[in-house]
């Protein structure tokens, strides 16, 4: 939950199905941009480690009941849905959900249209008692939330469509009681490469203004909204791209000299016994500052990079004691963990 910027709305680009069902996305990934055929495919069989230790629990997907187009029910042993949809411009949808007290429930919408269109759909979340979770101040739009549900009741979710395009896929999220995550799974064939994401990430659209040398096949937004409620933090991005073009594989892990923010090259780091060159890009413009980790690694004649996009305000924008700094440090681990769970077979 955060003040939606120009940075934001601009992200928000992307052909998505117009026809609501739900369902384990069966196509094989493509390279960004991702419609619903592309969206990083989920998969219940599969088991991973993750950096702690854990083995990650993953779920099969929920079904909408069809005759409740607007009523999100979740099948036995079903916790998450994407559910594709359309709007026409300045209307809005409202589905309703039933969740448990204590549940964690995080609710992300992908938007947007090719051919020049574009579309931007915030969120509105609200419980049956009148709590209202998502915005939570009325000079605030949202496009996200995460967060845990506080009583047992029916929750009421509203897609708007603030933009042109009427196009968009609704992603809803509930985790088992007393489970504070649920991991998904990103897997490309073509290439071999998996990694693993928690639910406080979600499928999003990709900020032109990264150093991006490669091209982006997988773009997670940080939608935790507790990260966001009253700090200066604006948006956090974990980008995923590759390229087997042999000019590139050759000069990998060499800074990206083209972007516009300069990199620093910062020495190498080992994630799940790969190990990347790293490097840093600071921009800053406006009173907004953009952070961006970057890590590249050459390997079987394939470039791979990961950016950490962070995207913040400078604190003495603000008046004294309005807001506080974000956790930096540890939104940066929540992005590692990520790449930890790099592999290529």
């Amino acid at each position: 939950m955060k003040k939606i910027t120009p940075a934001i709305t601009f992200l928000m680009l992307a052909l998505i199905a117009c026809n609501v069902s739900s369902g384990n996305p069966t196509s094989t990934p493509e390279l960004f941009p991702m419609v619903p055929s592309q969206i990083p495919a989920i998969t219940s069989t599969t088991v991973l480690t993750t950096p702690d230790g854990q083995t990650p629990a993953f779920t099969p997907i929920a079904t909408v009941q069809p005759e409740l187009q607007n009523t999100i029910r979740f099948s036995a042993g079903g916790t998450w849905t994407d559910v594709p949809d359309s709007l026409s411009a300045g209307e809005s949808k409202t589905y309703t959900l039933n969740a448990m007290q204590g549940q964690f429930m995080s609710v992300s919408v992908l938007g947007g249209g090719g051919g020049g269109a574009w579309g931007y759909f915030p969120i509105e979340i609200k419980g049956s008692d009148g709590t209202i979770f998502c915005p939570l101040d009325v000079d605030t739009e949202c496009g996200f939330w995460r967060g845990k549900l506080p009583v047992t009741q029916d929750y009421f979710i509203t897609v708007k469509a603030a933009g042109d395009l009427t196009d968009y896929t609704l992603r809803v999220a509930i985790n088992p009681p007393g489970k504070e995550a649920q991991f998904f799974q990103y897997k490309n064939p073509a290439s071999g490469l998996t990694l693993t994401y928690s639910d406080q990430f979600a499928p999003s659209l990709f900020p032109s203004y990264a150093n991006s040398k490669t091209n982006t096949e997988l773009v997670l937004q940080f939608i935790d909204s507790n990260f966001y409620v009253k700090t200066n933090l604006s948006e956090v991005y974990f980008l995923l791209g590759s390229s087997t073009d042999p000019q590139m594989v050759a000069s990998c892990t060499a800074p990206n000299e083209s972007a516009g923010a300069p990199e620093e090259m910062k020495g190498s780091e080992m994630f799940n016994g790969y190990n990347f060159v790293h490097s840093q890009a600071m921009g800053a413009g406006a009173g907004n500052i953009y952070e961006q980790e970057i890590y590249r690694l050459a390997d079987k004649g394939v470039c791979y990079e990961a950016i950490f996009f962070i995207h913040y305000s400078n604190i003495g924008n603000y008046p004294a004691g309005a807001v506080t700094e974000f956790n930096q440090n540890t939104l940066l681990q929540k992005l590692a963990e990520i790449l930890s769970t790099f592999q290529v077979k």
